[in-house]
């Protein structure tokens, strides 16, 4: 998860194929209106190489939201499904609307999927029918991530927003939901009266690498002096989220004591406790700008949604009546 190279050799329209259902994910979009669900399923079906350029919500070009009403209201009124192939598993992302008067459509999409990614917007926060939808997924026991949208937004702070869904998700145990990587800024652009300084890249906690996007495609790259201490008690904190959620029991023992966990280790044991759902991991994600090809956070998502959720076969059937 960010941690790993990655190995994606996907082609421009070409179909995803899945010949077995452990290459197979199944993953609903959940979140109130604006949000970001259905630019978020642009983005990744850009980055996946299903879209040469992602469609927007504005234009009514995109491809979730392809009914007229759609494109007049601006806003997705009915479930819709876009595959996209990463690493040669097969992505199903189920694209809900986030009113409450198409609520049928969202049951269908909880129904559908093995596992759910709330989007919320660091601008808006979290409301009360997202967390409703929350505790419904808690119960069943389905994993979760939160992926935080709208990044440039003057008002927008992920530390904010990340201790909010903290409070909101976390409940009794706000240690299960906890960043995987920290937005790094660049330099705010020139007429920009607040002086607002956009995303550039991301800094990944565990690997302590750096992911930038500024050019327009992920290229990693070691940190600048001035990085590591900026993430020493995020990266703390999330290491010991992960080992408080492992199934090995000596694990802990051994942090106590002083010795290194291997990131490998640790990274194994994160993506066990997210498809046991019992650790919720907080992402940013962004659409691409203009004439790039890949958004902000989209391939950190990607790699979690096929390193880190269940497979069908790891999920048990719901009953039908």
């Amino acid at each position: 998860m960010g941690d790993r190279t990655s190995t994606h050799t996907g082609a421009a329209g070409r179909a995803p194929v899945a010949d077995r259902p452990g290459s197979i994910r199944n993953v609903v979009l959940v979140g109130h209106s604006g949000a970001g669900k259905t630019t978020l399923v642009e983005a990744l079906a850009q980055t996946s190489g299903a879209l040469v350029r992602a469609g927007r919500v504005e234009d009514g070009s995109t491809v979730s939201d392809h009914d007229g009403i759609e494109h007049r209201q601006q806003r997705s009124v009915q479930l819709s499904l876009v595959p996209v192939e990463w690493d040669g598993v097969k992505v199903n992302l189920l694209d809900t609307p986030g009113y409450a008067d198409f609520t049928g459509e969202l049951r269908a999409g909880l129904r559908a999927a093995d596992a759910a990614l709330f989007v919320v917007s660091a601008a808006d926060g979290v409301d009360g029918s997202t967390r409703l939808v929350w505790e419904e997924c808690a119960a069943v026991g389905m994993p979760r991530a939160i992926v935080v949208t709208h990044l440039e937004a003057s008002r927008a702070d992920f530390g904010e927003m990340t201790d909010i869904c903290r409070r909101v998700f976390g409940g009794d145990d706000p240690d299960a939901v906890l960043p995987l990587y920290l937005p790094m800024h660049g330099d705010p652009p020139e007429g920009r009266p607040d002086g607002h300084a956009p995303v550039a890249g991301l800094i990944g906690l565990l690997s302590q690498r750096v992911f930038d996007y500024s050019a327009g495609e992920r290229a990693e790259r070691a940190p600048d002096p001035e990085h590591l201490p900026l993430i020493a008690d995020a990266r703390a904190r999330l290491i010991e989220g992960i080992i408080a959620e492992s199934e090995d029991e000596t694990l802990m023992d051994r942090y106590l004591d002083g010795a290194d966990v291997e990131v490998e280790t640790l990274v194994r044991d994160l993506e066990k406790a997210v498809a046991r759902g019992v650790f919720h991991p907080v992402l940013a994600a962004a659409p691409a700008a203009e004439g790039a090809r890949q958004g902000l956070g989209t391939v950190e998502l990607l790699e979690l949604v096929t390193r880190g959720f269940p497979t069908p076969e790891e999920r048990e059937v719901p009953p039908v009546t």
